[in-house]
């Protein structure tokens, strides 16, 4: 069997973390799916070491309108929102995945007392950006995926994805 060539690498690049805030069912939609709109007042948005353009940021609005396939299998992520740089520049985010609705997930979205924070697993999606700030243009044309899990803290839920710059194979076949 020959080598597989011309696929795509990932580059950590970016960790966000959005603090959950109120909680609004929406009802079910024509296609059956459960929405629940959960606001995301605040967290953060961060470069990791490495990875240029440098940058955090502090997340000052945002909400997800998270809908729940019909059989209660899957969640599907829509979640937007602004953030601010250290130097003032807003960036628009949104981030779009899916999460298997595992028994341990479960607990989080129904508050059972015995909910606890989730590894990475169960939550993948993909990142997009709008920014004010030129030197920060390289966000706009880049395409970021992500894994994500959910925080449950003293505080409350935190949403954590981690996300990685798709990185183009220069492969000839």
């Amino acid at each position: 069997m020959s080598e597989l060539s011309g696929f795509p690498t990932l580059k950590p690049a970016i960790i966000t973390k959005v603090n959950i805030g109120d909680v609004q069912p929406l009802g079910v939609m024509h296609n059956g799916s459960k929405m629940t709109h959960y606001g995301t007042p605040s967290g953060t948005i961060e470069s990791v070491p490495g990875y240029e353009p440098a940058f955090k940021a502090t997340v000052n609005f945002g909400a997800d309108w998270l809908s729940f396939d019909p059989d209660g299998q899957f969640g599907r992520i829509d979640l937007r929102g602004m953030a601010r740089t250290e130097n003032g520049s807003s960036i628009d985010f949104r981030y779009v995945g899916v999460i298997r609705m595992a028994p341990e997930v479960h607990k989080i979205f129904d508050q059972d007392p015995d909910m606890a924070t989730v590894p990475f697993g169960f939550a993948t999606g993909s990142h997009t950006f709008v920014v004010a700030d030129p030197a920060l243009k390289d966000l706009e044309n880049s395409v970021f995926v992500s894994n994500g899990r959910i925080l449950v803290e003293e505080s409350g839920l935190v949403v954590e994805t981690r996300q990685s710059l798709v990185v183009a194979s220069t492969a000839m076949n």
